[in-house]
């Protein structure tokens, strides 16, 4: 069964070259979260443990592939988009939602952006930084396929916090330069979601921001990106984003950077990110 939603877009959802990456992720975020709550049949708000604690979907790996005949930057201003979601669950405690952005007027076959998000649930113990993961209880799963052990993301990303990696960037990607530190100060009301966590869809602003320190003139379309997430931040923490920059001599149109980030308060390793951009973007079709 999947699951579907429109939105027009509006500025709320841009930025000055058209659809942004991040606010691409929140309302996708949003309307996977929804067709979760339908399949589950309730909001995630009501979501509790069996003690009776708030219990929250949270994020920990989200994969973007946008192909280059229809970049974000071709979504612009009332654009009507669809949001189309399919779910599977691993038992009770996570969930995985692959996601198809197209254009509402698009045929079947026409490109579009993917994303496929995987979620844990979880409950917050002491704040931001002790998230602890919890079924919720009193849930009807009969709705939701099941997720073979197999393609679980979870697997992935355990892989990547050993060894530094996503697997996004294969050897051709070589590293251009040295790695640079980027500091960033969480804002605690525009980075924060209702949930009082730092937004995950904000991590993809917080690594743009550390790669325009790198090159403030550069212009990127993302074309491929990976993300892991390994823990959250308190409101008021800092960020320290370390940043690889990757050429591939095959490819000279595009550029990758891997990013690390932790945060200050305990310098605890809390992201990981792969991304793949174009040096140049390609206008609306």
């Amino acid at each position: 069964m999947t699951y579907s939603y429109e939105l027009t877009l509006g500025l709320p959802h841009t930025n000055r070259r058209g659809l942004s990456e991040t606010h691409l992720m929140k309302q996708a975020g949003h309307c996977h979260w929804q067709a979760i709550g339908a399949a589950l049949g309730r909001p995630l708000a009501e979501l509790r443990t069996v003690t009776g604690a708030k219990i929250y979907a949270a994020f920990y790996y989200v994969e973007t592939i946008v192909p280059e005949l229809r970049p974000l930057e071709s979504f612009q201003v009332h654009d009507t988009v669809r949001f189309t979601i399919g779910l599977r669950a691993f038992k009770n405690l996570s969930l995985e939602g692959r996601v198809r952005v197209r254009a509402a007027a698009a045929t079947i076959d026409e490109p579009g952006p993917d994303i496929r998000f995987a979620n844990i649930f979880i409950t917050p113990m002491k704040g931001n930084s002790d998230l602890k993961v919890a079924a919720p209880s009193a849930v009807d799963w009969s709705a939701i396929p099941p997720l073979p052990n197999a393609d679980n993301p979870f697997h992935l990303t355990r892989a990547a916090k050993d060894g530094g990696v996503l697997g996004l960037l294969d050897d051709d990607w070589q590293a251009a330069a040295e790695p640079a530190a980027y500091r960033y100060q969480i804002d605690r009301d525009r980075d924060t979601n209702g949930a009082g966590l730092v937004y995950f869809a904000n991590y993809v602003a917080f690594s743009d921001a550390a790669e325009r320190a790198l090159d403030p003139a550069g212009e990127r379309s993302v074309r491929h990106r990976r993300i892991a997430y390994y823990g959250n931040a308190d409101i008021d923490d800092r960020l320290t984003i370390r940043t690889v920059t990757f050429a591939n001599p095959a490819q000279p149109r595009l550029i990758a950077y891997r990013h690390v980030v932790s945060r200050d308060s305990d310098g605890a390793f809390i992201c990981l990110s792969e991304v793949i951009k174009a040096a140049q973007h390609v206008g609306r079709s």
